[in-house]
């Protein structure tokens, strides 16, 4: 490729390929050729093009067999990649993209105060733990720790898409005082009570009645 059809591709790039990123994040329409491979993310594409295609047999089949990735991988690391291409490209990201991820964030920070909550299968979904690399089946400390580190990252993401203040040293200070708190009230609730010590005044004997 000479350096004037670079040149085309470049602006070409730079004026589409927002656009393309964006209605693939909300819609699944398709991402051209050149848009996957600049942002390095072509493989995964196909990969995930290619298993969304097979009869959902044999894709099970090869998956046990080893011969494909687990597709809920596969579309968490797509997606991941999608969204830092979009979000290094766009300069402001609509609202709805920015409404979605703070529903995600606040599912995160959820998930951190109260690790049994990543069982709500009505809220919290396979896709989203993969994307976000949370094991369910870790224990609940684990759990904590990895939705903390998740939290973080994406709390991040939006102080620089959106230049609002970090929320993520506020909310985990405030989350590990209340933790103290529970901790300090359930030793007081679990701690062996004395046992009140009863004092009797003895009573005043009568004398007996004479003869």
């Amino acid at each position: 490729m000479d350096n004037n059809s670079k040149k085309d591709t470049w602006k070409w790039l730079d004026r589409n390929a927002a656009e393309y990123l964006y209605a693939y994040l909300t819609m699944g329409a398709g991402i051209p050729e050149p848009v996957r491979k600049h942002f390095g993310f072509d493989g995964d594409y196909l990969l995930y093009e290619k298993i969304n295609g097979m009869d959902c047999d044999e894709y099970r089949r090869q998956w046990q067999e080893g011969r494909l990735p687990d597709v809920l991988e596969v579309d968490a690391r797509l997606t991941s990649a999608v969204e830092k291409a979009f979000e290094s490209v766009c300069r402001r990201p609509p609202d709805p993209y920015l409404d979605r991820l703070n529903e995600e964030l606040e599912c995160l920070g959820r998930i951190a105060a109260s690790p049994d909550s990543v069982h709500d299968i009505i809220h919290v979904t396979p896709s989203f733990l993969a994307k976000y690399g949370i094991d369910k089946g870790s224990p609940g400390d684990a759990v904590s720790r990895q939705a903390e580190k998740a939290y973080r990252e994406l709390d991040a993401r939006f102080v620089k898409m959106t230049g609002r203040r970090p929320y993520a040293d506020e909310f985990f200070h405030l989350l590990k005082g209340e933790r103290a708190k529970a901790e300090q009230s359930a030793s007081r609730d679990a701690a062996p009570r004395r046992k009140p010590r009863i004092f009797i005044r003895p009573g005043t004997k009568g004398r007996k009645r004479g003869l």
